[in-house]
């Protein structure tokens, strides 16, 4: 029960951190945004070690192992690389709008691939205690997400209008899917 209290203190914490970046300097926004994230780890963390478990025969381990692997990688590569992270969860100034690679597929492809990760990491764990918080946090970060991008990111980031009519919230379309690998691989060119 800690556990899950804690995760949704962490997305609380996430919101009035946002609000916080749109109301004023963004450095106070993105300090209760890193507490928040370290929240949301800890309490993750505190329901995998937590709670009961389930067996999991080990090839299906392994496969749930590899599935949270990709999945961690793919969250990575969506909130770290993508993204100017520096600017985006440290900078003072504006951010500036990315809507290439992963951020061509969809609006918000850290919240695909959340879910993925934590139940891939549930299941190779055999934590009960993780799938339910890991549960709470994907349906948190899905209301979380489209809170920023119905208020806070029009806001915040200077074009996002015109992102918002050219790509997907959410679920990522052929035409997505294609521009998100064009524009990937230009960029490596």
């Amino acid at each position: 029960m800690t556990a899950i209290v804690g995760v949704i203190a962490s997305f609380f914490l996430m919101l009035k951190s946002d609000f916080l970046k749109a109301a004023g300097p963004r450095r106070w926004g993105n300090a209760v945004f890193i507490i928040a994230l370290a929240l949301l780890i800890a309490s993750l963390s505190l329901a995998a070690a937590a709670g009961h478990w389930f067996t999991v025969a080990f090839p299906l381990r392994v496969l749930f192992i590899l599935l949270a692997a990709l999945a961690a990688w793919l969250e990575a590569v969506s909130l770290f690389w993508a993204l100017p992270a520096r600017e985006t969860y440290l900078g003072g100034r504006e951010t500036a709008l990315v809507d290439r690679g992963m951020y061509a597929l969809c609006r918000h492809p850290g919240a695909l691939w959340l879910p993925l990760l934590l139940l891939s990491l549930a299941l190779a764990l055999g934590s009960a205690g993780l799938l339910w918080a890991g549960a709470v946090a994907s349906v948190l970060n899905a209301v979380y997400v489209l809170i920023q991008d119905r208020w806070v990111f029009p806001k915040t980031i200077p074009g996002y209008a015109e992102y918002q009519t050219a790509t997907p919230f959410l679920i990522p379309t052929r035409a997505s899917l294609k521009r998100a690998l064009d524009t990937t691989r230009h960029r490596q060119e």
